[in-house]
């Protein structure tokens, strides 16, 4: 766990994971976190640096760490990064130890984890396309929340040129080679085909 006060850092353990661990360990940041930011990690060991996406929880930041995050075994340098608008501030820049692990050494990805992180995010996105929802509103899928929400852009109305039917369940666009190469097409899903 780290601690933020004003914008000043600190860690509470040396050693916060190990490397190559996956899922298995969080950093939590806690403190008075000012709001209104996007907040991010910079770690550096050497002269490399990855960056690290963080999400809001109840009591400050956090991330549950990946193996690819944890690639890197050593001393590292933490520093917490805000941005808001064209606003950017750092804290202190702190060490902590990542020990090795006996699964060989690792590198960083060469695109900063953030990156994947939001790659994964547009994934989700579109292996879950909008759908009609039941009160004349679209549904669309939340990454963090893993489920479908509703939200208040309405449905196409009659005569509006808008298609409806209760037995669509989500509208799908392909190209012709993506479409001809679907084992199954299913039934309650329109496609529409690019071209």
């Amino acid at each position: 766990m780290i601690r933020f006060k004003n914008w000043y850092i600190t860690a509470e353990k040396e050693v916060i994971a190990r490397q190559h661990d996956n899922l298995t360990r969080r950093l939590d940041i806690v403190g008075d976190i000012p709001t209104g930011w996007e907040w991010s990690l910079l770690t550096g060991i050497g002269e490399e640096l990855n960056i690290i996406t963080l999400e809001k929880t109840e009591e400050g930041l956090g991330i549950t760490l990946t193996a690819q995050m944890l690639s890197r075994a050593g001393y590292w340098q933490l520093q917490l990064r805000g941005v808001q608008g064209e606003l950017v501030r750092h804290t202190n820049v702190i060490t902590v130890y990542i020990p090795p692990s006996l699964s060989g050494d690792g590198q960083w990805p060469e695109l900063p984890s953030e990156f994947s992180q939001a790659e994964e995010r547009l994934r989700q996105l579109n292996t879950n396309p909008p759908k009609p929802g039941p009160g004349g509103t679209w549904m669309c899928y939340d990454p963090d929340l893993g489920e479908y929400v509703s939200t208040d852009i309405p449905l196409p109305t009659e005569g509006g040129g808008g298609i409806f039917s209760p037995e669509l369940q989500t509208i799908r666009v392909l190209d012709r080679g993506e479409y001809e190469a679907l084992e199954v097409k299913d039934p309650a899903t329109l496609y529409l085909i690019r071209g």
